[in-house]
């Protein structure tokens, strides 16, 4: 039988929104945050939503079901750029952060996790999601970095084009679920280098 998983990103946050790494830290959502949440809850009104998972950072309510949370599904551990900008991370630590732009798949933020490890854990978790929803619709809520590894492992993207992929705040992502294998439903977009 054939399931389907939506794969949701959080809404924006006022460290997403200042272009911070958020990592492991519990940061509520913003107003705009709030907006994006709704608007995808939105799109999910009428498709049978059986189950909603979420990363431990968030509590929610939707479609009227118990939220279930799932440690796999937390946010990437940024170590120590947790918090940091882009160019505050390059300035501190140059090597693994241009390893991180150049194979972000197979690099290691300093003082946190690996993208490999976060990249098996949660393609773990949705396969397991999906095997215990067999046939149903379910949604799982993450983050940047988890969603960005699953979608690069379902489509095949690896070094830079990695950060090409389109991966806005309060986004849904259509995965099938069938015999224990995840593929992506929908159309990977691709954003024009800049």
């Amino acid at each position: 039988m054939t399931g389907t998983i939506f794969l949701v990103r959080h809404g924006q946050t006022t460290l997403n929104a200042e272009g911070r790494f958020r990592g492991r830290r519990d940061v509520s959502l913003d107003d705009r945050g709030f907006v994006q949440a709704a608007d995808a809850s939105h799109q999910l009104v009428g498709v049978g939503v059986r189950a909603v998972y979420t990363s431990p950072q968030f509590v929610a309510h939707a479609c009227g079901l118990r939220i279930t949370k799932l440690d796999d599904l937390i946010d990437l551990d940024h170590g120590r750029w947790e918090a940091l900008t882009a160019e505050e991370a390059a300035e501190r630590d140059p090597e693994e952060y241009l390893r991180f732009r150049q194979d972000p798949r197979h690099a290691v933020a300093p003082g946190g996790e690996g993208m490999a490890e976060v990249e098996h854990r949660v393609l773990a978790a949705l396969t397991s999601i999906g095997t215990r929803h067999e046939g149903q619709a379910v949604v799982a809520v993450s983050h940047e970095m988890p969603i960005r590894l699953v979608i690069a492992a379902l489509a095949g993207i690896d070094g830079p084009a990695f950060w090409n992929v389109r991966l806005t705040t309060g986004s849904v992502t259509r995965l099938r679920h069938e015999v224990g294998s995840l593929a992506l439903e929908d159309e990977v977009l691709i954003a024009e280098p800049p």
